[in-house]
């Protein structure tokens, strides 16, 4: 009985050469367009989270700007219109400054609306997608309403 040994590894590196070869630039293509929606996403929660930052920064700003002379004549507690609105787009240039190199993306801030020691702020936010544009998405937006309460203690206006 006679043996003979057939070297398998040569055999199947050949085939596993190509094989990988093939599988790679398969892979590449969805590596490239998981990348493109991975970083307008991205972009998208960034938006996100600014103008959550900035609605609660502004209405917590127009919370803050009592009617000192309401308080002090009839003990009633309630926010000063002209302080407020100040105060809310004082926030908005504020953050402006701190995101001015991200030119993507625009926020806008609305008059924040006063119901007696309560205020409310809509902030309305929109930026470009980086890829979107190749599947029809050519910017994405993002909404923030924010609630406040004045904060009674306060004795003056600062």
């Amino acid at each position: 009985m006679k043996y003979r040994f057939i070297d398998h590894k040569n055999v199947h590196n050949k085939h596993q050469r190509g094989q990988i070869v093939i599988a790679f630039l398969g892979m590449v293509p969805i590596f490239i367009v998981s990348l493109f929606i991975v970083a307008d996403l991205a972009r998208y929660f960034y938006l996100k989270n600014q103008v959550r930052i900035t609605a609660d920064a502004a209405a917590i700003a127009a919370a803050g700007a009592m009617d000192m002379r309401q308080a002090a004549d009839n003990q009633v507690f309630v926010i000063n219109r002209n302080w407020a609105d100040a105060r809310t787009f004082d926030v908005l240039l504020q953050l402006e400054g701190m995101i001015s190199e991200d030119d993507w993306m625009t926020i806008t801030v609305s008059q924040p609306i006063i119901s007696g020691n309560e205020v409310t702020v809509v902030v309305n936010g929109t930026g470009e997608a980086l890829f979107g544009g190749y599947i029809g998405i050519n910017d994405f937006s993002a909404s923030a309403i924010a609630h406040a309460r004045l904060a009674v203690g306060v004795d003056q206006e600062w």
